[in-house]
């Protein structure tokens, strides 16, 4: 008897050609990662698509909503998120950031349909790393077969169409997040970018982002939140020059 579990493939298609995130495009501040973490097991990822497709699948959500309608919204903060909360309040001209203010603004403002942020992802499906690739026993999508086929197939699209958001939108800053995917963030923003040092941290070595403008927006390219030795001052120092940057 065969016992393998099947996602459902129309569904799981309409996911991968129509969902980018959460938030509001009409946000002054837009953040940019690969994808979404999770989707460890088929039942996880069934649910989380599931949910999408009750709750009209939508091109971006309220990342609240969503997660309260699967039970997995609470006050802990969340360590992707922490470092881009700390890159709006300094934009903002908040000083002395605590762990508090950082959760009461991951709680009520980020993401949130009505606020000042919109979180896009360059890939649609969650994946618990760039390691895992669970769909090819899940799904009967060929273009999901392995990790490389989907990228393929979906990136440039994806690429295009945040591209053309941004274009329409005109957000005051883009965040792109993971050094790792500088490719990617470089065609999306499609401008020239200076790199900056900053100080030497704990782990005595000197970080970096990237920096650049066109007419209306400031995108930057900064390290991942969790990356190792990435203290909350190189956040800071990266919210700080972007409203520099704008009053330029």
């Amino acid at each position: 008897m065969n016992s393998q579990q099947f996602l459902n493939d129309e569904i799981l298609e309409e996911r991968i050609e129509t969902f980018y995130g959460y938030g509001n495009y009409e946000g002054k501040y837009w953040f940019i990662g690969m994808e979404e973490a999770g989707g460890e097991d088929f039942d996880n990822i069934n649910f989380r698509i599931n949910t999408w497709e009750k709750r009209g699948k939508n091109e971006i959500d309220d990342v609240a909503e969503y997660l309260e309608d699967m039970g997995w919204w609470d006050e802990k903060i969340q360590n992707t998120w922490k470092g881009l909360i700390r890159i709006i309040l300094s934009a903002k001209g908040k000083e002395n950031i605590d762990v508090e203010n950082v959760r009461q603004y991951q709680f009520k403002e980020l993401g949130r349909k009505e606020k000042e942020t919109c979180l896009l992802e360059l890939l649609p499906l969650p994946s618990p790393s760039i390691d895992d690739w669970i769909y090819a026993k899940h799904s009967q999508l060929l273009f999901l077969s392995d990790r490389e086929t989907y990228k393929n197939y979906c990136v440039e699209k994806r690429i295009n169409h945040i591209s053309q958001r941004i274009k329409e939108h005109k957000p005051k800053a883009v965040v792109f997040y993971g050094m790792k995917y500088e490719y990617y963030w470089r065609k999306i923003a499609d401008i020239e970018f200076t790199k900056i040092e900053v100080a030497k941290t704990e782990d005595s070595k000197k970080h970096y982002f990237f920096i650049g403008k066109n007419n209306q927006t400031v995108f930057v390219m900064v390290k991942h939140s969790v990356a190792f030795g990435v203290t909350s001052d190189y956040f800071h120092y990266i919210g700080k020059s972007i409203t520099a940057k704008l009053a330029e």
